[in-house]
């Protein structure tokens, strides 16, 4: 099951982190820009960006678990990095939020491995994911079961039921995990 878990948290959050840049792509084709202060628009990127992280580094913990690899939990560490910073290249942010954007965000990401007392952010990612997943498949579920309605591409419509699908998968395994904790718990 773990193995399961890690692998929908990865889907789901690089699915999701693909879509969120795809929507700022988007709006970087707009004319028009509102001012904001380089400061501001890394910590309001920071929180855009640290809950995909966050269930990014539950799902490379749930794989470091299967493995028994430490270097699965660096690699895909490394791996995040590049990722958003190949991403923020092609925006129009400002030099700050290109350059500190990424290791703030991947490590607020990784804090959760490190202490173990606020791993329940791990957890909390998995259903936030499971409640996104569900209420963006309601949401899109009529132009995926139509066939006259598409979306812009093809590759979109995959990204988002990719999406949907994998955090779904890792919202409810972390319902399925809670419940097996607590009932061992009261089991005993």
């Amino acid at each position: 099951m773990t193995i399961l878990r890690g692998t929908a948290r990865v889907l789901a959050a690089v699915t999701g982190l693909l879509l969120a840049y795809g929507v700022t792509f988007a709006l970087e084709g707009m004319t028009t820009r509102i001012p904001t202060a380089p400061a501001w628009e890394l910590a309001t990127g920071a929180l855009w960006t640290t809950p995909w992280l966050l269930l990014f580094c539950s799902g490379l913990q749930d794989l470091v678990i299967v493995t028994g690899k430490q270097w699965v939990l660096w690699f895909g560490g490394i791996a995040a990095l590049f990722f958003l910073y190949y991403f923020d290249h092609y925006t129009s942010s400002s030099f700050l939020t290109k350059a500190a954007l990424p290791p703030i965000a991947v490590s607020l990401g990784l804090i959760p491995y490190f202490i173990r007392k606020m791993r329940f952010l791990f957890v909390l990612s998995s259903l936030a994911a499971g409640v996104v997943g569900t209420f963006v498949l309601y949401s899109v579920a009529a132009t995926v079961l139509s066939p006259t309605a598409h979306f812009a591409t093809r590759v979109i419509g995959v990204l988002i039921v990719t999406f949907c699908l994998a955090g779904i998968t890792s919202g409810v395994l972390a319902v399925l995990d809670i419940y097996r904790h607590v009932t061992r718990r009261f089991a005993t």
